[in-house]
């Protein structure tokens, strides 16, 4: 059957997209999963919502359809294409986002015990690892901008002084660009990292146009990571939750160990609608046709900037940063208060919010119509000196604190806790994940004790918060 099934197409030209468009036309009758029979029966309101042709694409494992436990056909070839434009050793799809493939990245290098070192401003998917594998964790604080209420780069100095004094480190976990757009130096980072014998994991979930335009940014994997994982929909216009895990052609890491992690946290159950949407987009991106439209919203997206950096009392944040990524302050006005006007007079909502400005996410689904309807919003709030009543007390944003572990997440997974008031728990263990959204930074994570910053961030947000008991 298997060969039957291959022959619909040539095996030089496989492709999961041309796979499916061929047997669609094989008249088979399934007795298999999905239960919707393609389509032969849709929830009216799911049908009109996604059309019968999205149903018409979601298929099991049947034959020939592969396996994303163990590729060995059509999703090993589409896998094996993404890693030649990518420039990986190994390239695997994922269909859970990044943080299946941080979590996957993880126990592909990490055992019981063993210590990883973790820049603070990575997200809370990092503490699933860490649960997961059972690892130690070391938290390195990256630099922290106050006028702009932002993590920024790593400090190399810093880094290289932790792993010079702590020789059993297996691995550092960053994040490149940051939730912002801010980069650091990852080929110094991976220098300093392969010096002491240490794996290089960097989330680079907003960095998936990277390899499409030099202007945006160099990717981590032609930098000397180890391991990169990025996120399809976050800028490369996917459907949610469409990313990519890659492996360094220069890592020793197994792609086999990959695959095994992997299939301990991915569903036996792959979507292939996600599966076509993945394939499809890097195919797209990797074209003629794609690259110029990379390039369309790297020229738009400079062309506002400059428009609003002409704008009095708004600044726009420029140093070393992923240029999708626009963030911007307003003279004498809270980056609530201007996300607040901006939702409630303009209709525009913006990605993130802090105490000091306002972060907008740009990708290939934004126009130049969305862009100039943010230019005229900024230009006519700024000319207004537009103001909102507040009726609340002003909300604040937490003050990047080194973190003290008393327990590893892992050890204090299941423990019994209590609530008490949030007032009351100082230096108490933390036992749960406290973080943002977006952009999902922990503020406090289970093993932590709780200081005196968190109990003045979270008095007026969280009533009650899980201690240990």
């Amino acid at each position: 059957m298997a060969n039957l099934i291959i022959s619909f197409y040539n095996k030089n030209d496989m492709s999961i997209i041309k796979f499916i468009e061929k047997y669609r036309k094989s008249n088979r009758t399934l007795y298999t999963t999905p239960s919707h029979g393609q389509g032969d029966f849709a929830a009216p309101q799911a049908l009109k919502m996604l059309g019968k042709k999205f149903f018409q694409c979601d298929y099991s494992e049947i034959e020939g359809f592969d396996n994303l436990a163990n590729p060995i056909g059509i999703i090993k070839v589409v896998q094996e294409n993404a890693a030649r434009i990518y420039d990986a050793k190994a390239s695997f799809y994922l269909t859970n986002g990044s943080t299946s493939g941080i979590i996957a990245a993880m126990y592909s290098v990490l055992n019981r015990n063993d210590k990883v070192l973790i820049a603070r401003n990575c997200h809370k998917s990092v503490y699933n690892g860490l649960v997961l594998t059972s690892a130690v964790p070391l938290w390195l604080m990256p630099e922290y901008n106050k006028d702009w209420d932002i993590y920024e780069t790593v400090n190399i100095d810093y880094l290289e002084e932790v792993l010079s004094k702590n020789r059993d480190i297996k691995a550092f976990i960053m994040t490149n660009p940051t939730y912002e757009g801010v980069m650091s130096d990852i080929y110094r980072i991976s220098c300093v990292c392969k010096k002491y014998n240490v794996k290089l994991i960097v989330d680079e979930a907003h960095g998936a146009l990277w390899n499409f335009h030099k202007a945006l940014g160099t990717p981590s994997l032609l930098q000397g990571a180890d391991i990169v994982v990025q996120s399809l929909h976050k800028t490369a216009g996917a459907l949610n939750p469409s990313a990519l895990l890659h492996i360094g052609k220069d890592s020793d890491i197994n792609p086999r160990k990959v695959q095994e992690a992997l299939n301990l946290i991915t569903t036996t159950s792959p979507s292939y609608p996600l599966l076509i949407n993945i394939e499809a987009v890097i195919n797209f991106l990797n074209s003629e046709k794609g690259k110029l439209q990379v390039y369309e919203l790297v020229k738009n997206v400079n062309r506002l900037i400059r428009a609003l950096k002409v704008i009095p009392n708004l600044e726009v944040y420029s140093y070393n940063n992923d240029v999708t990524k626009i963030l911007v302050k307003v003279t004498n006005m809270s980056g609530f208060e201007l996300s607040g006007i901006l939702y409630e007079k303009y209709e525009i909502e913006d990605e993130m919010a802090n105490e000091k400005s306002v972060l907008f996410l740009t990708g290939l689904g934004t126009t130049k119509a969305k862009l100039k309807k943010l230019e005229r919003a900024l230009n006519d709030l700024c000319a207004n000196n537009i103001k909102i009543t507040q009726e609340e007390e002003s909300v604040k944003s937490f003050t990047a604190v080194e973190p003290r572990v008393r327990f590893t997440p892992a050890l204090v997974w299941g423990r019994p806790y209590k609530e008490v008031e949030t007032k009351f728990a100082l230096s108490r263990i933390s036992m749960e994940v406290i973080a943002d959204y977006p952009p999902g930074i922990p503020v406090l994570l289970p093993g932590e004790v709780i200081k005196k910053e968190h109990i003045e961030y979270l008095s007026a947000r969280k009533p009650k918060i899980k201690v240990l008991a």
